[in-house]
């Protein structure tokens, strides 16, 4: 924004005090638009946003300092600049002015320089605070999808190392598929009573990952990624590895936990695990299905079985 292209909005209920401030801002190279009250000065910010507001305290509908209040509650005025333009000569009103937001307060009558002053040194203020904030936005973009790809070689290279403990095209396709019936089963639970939109994106992208890298040591994934970096998806993971043999009734339980206690992502993967090493012993898809439902409520979560069965025909 440049400076001379900035738009005023001058607030004053005397329109001699109006002409007289429109005179000078735009001599100065200044735009200019007015108000006599807060209500018409409303109706103009919805029209077009200024750059910077001067403000008279004492108006018929709403005071200056009640108008100044508004703006900053509002997320898309609370950054504007208001100088606040007052007859006043008492120090409490100008300390009051500043504690509600004001930037300055300029006091009648006021010469050219002072305004020129004062309205040239919050406009470049103004001006270099929106640069900043473009500068941080951009570089945090930056950053942002820097991390986003960093973050995903990392997961690649965690996937790499999974398939190493695997041998042949048969075990990844069958890789595969139990990370995409991972994935499946925890989207279905987005539109269950007991789960209902509390499944994230991430969660279920790292139920897919955990699919995959299920069978390697925890602590890899933990030195790979950083404490800064452990995001929903690789603490999903780790929760999967660590606890995905877990029995639902306790039984046999490695960490002796049980029931609820057990991660929901391992719950989930221990169902399409349990699935997918059913077909590669040569199980037919019902017979699979039909051997789990015996271990409902003993190995498996019964409602995440029940799930499950529900969405079978989408099961690869």
């Amino acid at each position: 924004m440049e400076e001379k292209k900035a738009t005023i909005l001058i607030v004053d209920d005397v329109m001699i005090n109006i002409g007289l401030l429109e005179d000078i801002l735009e001599d100065l190279g200044y735009d200019t638009i007015s108000a006599s009250s807060a209500a018409e000065a409303t109706a103009l910010l919805k029209e077009k946003l200024p750059q910077m507001v001067l403000l008279d305290i004492m108006m018929p509908d709403i005071n200056g300092y009640e108008f100044c209040r508004m703006l900053k509650e509002n997320p898309h005025t609370r950054d504007i600049p208001v100088i606040f333009v007052s007859a006043s000569e008492s120090d409490d009103e100008m300390e009051r002015a500043f504690e509600i937001g004001g930037v300055d307060f300029i006091r009648k009558p006021f010469s050219v320089i002072e305004i020129k002053t004062r309205v040239s040194t919050h406009l470049n203020i103004y001006r270099l605070k929106h640069e900043l904030q473009e500068s941080n936005r951009k570089l945090h973009s930056v950053v942002s999808e820097q991390s986003k790809k960093f973050n995903n070689e990392k997961k690649r290279i965690l996937e790499k190392i999974a398939r190493l403990k695997s041998s042949g095209s048969k075990d990844n396709d069958e890789i595969e598929k139990l990370a995409l019936n991972a994935r499946m089963l925890a989207q279905a639970l987005n539109f269950t009573e007991k789960y209902e939109s509390q499944i994230s994106t991430a969660f279920v992208d790292g139920i897919e990952i955990a699919g995959v890298i299920r069978n390697i040591d925890y602590k890899i994934v933990e030195i790979i990624f950083s404490e800064d970096e452990k995001n929903a998806a690789v603490t999903t993971s780790v929760d999967v590895i660590k606890s995905y043999r877990e029995n639902w009734d306790g039984s046999g339980s490695p960490e002796g936990l049980k029931g609820e206690e057990i991660p929901l992502a391992a719950r989930i993967i221990r169902i399409v695990d349990e699935f997918a090493q059913g077909i590669s012993k040569g199980h037919t898809r019902e017979e699979c299905f039909e051997n789990m439902k015996a271990d409902r409520g003993k190995v498996f979560d019964p409602y995440l079985l029940d799930l499950f069965l529900r969405i079978k025909k989408q099961i690869k």
